[in-house]
């Protein structure tokens, strides 16, 4: 399946004769720095046959209790996903987000993410 290899594949335009099963939970990947780098490394661990619908995220800490800025809608990826076309999609989506970096402050980014199954009706 080609999952954001050309576009972002966003799970509300997943085809309507396909189910989309989502009970896994939710897990973080931290990245030690914003880059093509830390993106694409996160797609090559992505196990062929495997899907994952990923929330991209910032926060002013690696706590989980902070707050964190969701930067677009749930997305899908596996490990053919484009990482050049995610890292720009993210970094559009913080640029027109409005999110004011404090001088000192120190932000925090990582996918929220969990597996997820698609069947045909």
């Amino acid at each position: 399946m080609n999952l954001s290899t050309t576009q972002i594949s966003f799970l509300k335009d997943v085809q309507s004769n396909l189910n989309v099963d989502s009970k896994s939970g939710w897990r973080y990947r931290f990245f030690q720095e914003f880059s093509i780098y830390e993106i694409s490394t996160f797609i090559k661990l992505i196990e062929d046959d495997k899907i994952y619908m990923i929330i991209p995220q910032f926060a002013s800490s690696k706590s989980l209790s902070q707050a964190r800025l969701n930067l677009c809608e749930d997305f899908l990826v596996n490990n053919k996903s484009n990482p050049m076309l995610i890292t720009k999609f993210i970094l559009e989506q913080w640029n027109n987000s409005g999110f004011n970096i404090n001088q000192g402050n120190t932000i925090s980014f990582c996918f929220k993410f969990k597996r997820v199954w698609l069947t045909y009706k």
